[in-house]
């Protein structure tokens, strides 16, 4: 969307923007910059687009650049087109104004195609309003209102069309310099999080780089993280129950911490119901820890239904796995399963003489990797070992 070149003493490199924070910390150490917050760099060149060619030969934050870039990637239709002959129109040439800008294209119609007085008025409204009703193209009020806009004599003739400044239409500063304004970005953020700190606000869109959290609290002008206020404004799974976990962890957890169990949530394809059941059987209720148990959640295999041993093994008797965990809740599970985990031998054997040196060998195995075994069991020509401990650190 915007390639500029970045100079640093003698020193330069090209950068697209937009770009993740790994790649643009990457792109500043290759020219030897220094690591400040924001980073105000000097751009030698803008490559494109040629209309913010005004942007070269001055210092620039890359932060804003970087947002702008965001919020023009947005952009549809001949948005941007609109985008360009506003900023002319206004004389825009500070990153500040252009991101607010990008935020009022209702205040700014561009009509390209003046044959057809029913589509001026069709594009003014949804210009204006960002919708009009389906189906409705005959109505003779848009010729109408069509007609009256090319007559009013406000337009102004552009290299792309003829643009109409509204002027009943307020433009907003929703970006005062400081903390940028609520965007949503990437549409594969699982929460977004309200960040505030003597009266300005930030927002979060977790799981994020570490950086991006870094780069907030300091716009904020807080000295740390810890002295935020930060509350978890919305989660994008239908699941309140996770909703409110992790509420009640932001109120009282770093952030940093949310945002790694959030981004582990994401990698675990966001099995929460498995998730919720392993938390229960391990007994944890922080962030660092369920992070490490959804990071490991494919060593788990939730048994729904079984109440005890021989439910377990059979449903296993046709699995083809070594290792499957039984979770749940104690209260559910009686005193017989008591939270246990269960593993069983994939191999089935007519020989019991065998069947039991065979489960001398997987007791042995569970010894060897570090698991308590309390007793074992052969159901259905499988052995099932019981065991207790779980070799996940936090």
């Amino acid at each position: 969307m915007i390639k500029v070149t970045v100079q640093y003493n003698d020193h330069l490199v090209d950068i697209h923007f937009p770009c993740s924070e790994t790649t643009l910390h990457s792109a500043l150490m290759e020219i030897h910059a220094a690591d400040d917050n924001p980073p105000e760099l000097f751009i030698k060149d803008v490559v494109f687009p040629e209309e913010l060619d005004h942007l070269k030969d001055r210092f620039v934050n890359l932060d804003e650049l970087n947002y702008l870039a965001k919020r023009m990637e947005s952009f549809f239709g001949t948005e941007e087109e609109q985008f360009y002959e506003a900023m002319k129109q206004e004389g825009f040439t500070e990153l500040k104004d252009l991101i607010n800008l990008s935020f009022n294209l209702n205040k700014y119609c561009l009509i390209q195609n003046i044959g057809n007085m029913g589509k001026i008025g069709q594009e003014y409204l949804l210009n204006r309003d960002g919708s009009i009703p389906a189906n409705d193209d005959a109505n003779p009020k848009y010729a109408e209102i069509g007609r009256r806009l090319m007559q009013s004599g406000t337009g102004i003739v552009t290299e792309h069309g003829i643009l109409f400044v509204d002027e009943d239409v307020q433009f907003q500063e929703l970006y005062d310099g400081q903390v940028f304004p609520p965007y949503l970005y990437d549409s594969s953020i699982l929460c977004t999080a309200k960040a505030e700190y003597h009266g300005k606000v930030e927002y979060l869109y977790l799981p994020c780089e570490r950086a991006a959290i870094d780069k907030s609290i300091g716009r904020l002008g807080a000295p740390d993280a810890e002295s935020v206020s930060i509350i978890l404004d919305d989660f994008m799974v239908d699941n309140p129950e996770w909703m409110r976990r992790l509420r009640e962890m932001t109120s009282s957890e770093s952030i940093y911490d949310i945002n790694d169990l959030v981004g582990a949530i994401s990698n675990a394809d966001m099995q929460l119901d498995k998730l919720t059941a392993v938390a229960e059987y391990a007994g944890v209720e922080d962030a660092k820890s369920i992070t490490a148990l959804a990071n490991s959640l494919g060593l788990f295999t939730l048994i729904e239904g079984a109440e005890d041993n021989e439910d377990v093994g059979t449903v296993m008797s046709d699995k083809k796995a070594f290792a499957y965990f039984r979770v749940g809740n104690a209260e559910q599970l009686g005193e017989a399963t008591d939270n246990r985990v269960f593993l069983y031998c994939r191999q089935s054997y007519d020989d019991s003489h065998f069947m039991n040196r065979q489960q001398e060998h997987l007791l042995r195995h569970c010894s060897d990797k570090g698991y308590r075994a309390e007793g074992s069991i052969i159901i259905s020509e499988r052995i099932i070992i019981i065991i207790s401990k779980m070799r996940i650190s936090f």
